[in-house]
């Protein structure tokens, strides 16, 4: 499924009321972790210039969804629906400290 298919407003023209629940999506995807938050901007055009970041309406740049580092200030950029999560994958850019 492509980002913009993903992203596509629902249609359901029977209904009378309006139905949020309806417009609710849950969408999994993969993010690339950054340590150290001083690096977010840097990665983050790394990655816009190799087209891997999340270009939509949500905003790629999010807290890391471990508490532990959320506390510490940990965000995490969200990557194309198309790119697989792994464990020991490496970032698609060339930055060392992403």
């Amino acid at each position: 499924m492509s980002a913009p298919d993903m992203f596509a407003p629902p249609v359901n023209r029977a209904m009378k009321v309006l139905d949020r629940a309806f417009f609710q999506k849950t969408i999994s995807t993969a993010a690339a972790r950054i340590f150290n938050p001083k690096d977010i901007s840097r990665c983050r055009t790394e990655l816009d210039r190799s087209h891997d970041t999340l270009k939509n309406r949500l905003m790629p740049v999010r807290t890391d969804p471990d508490e532990v580092r959320a506390q510490k200030g940990g965000k995490c950029l969200l990557l194309r629906p198309e790119i697989v999560p792994s464990g020991t994958m490496r970032p698609p850019c060339d930055c060392e400290k992403c």
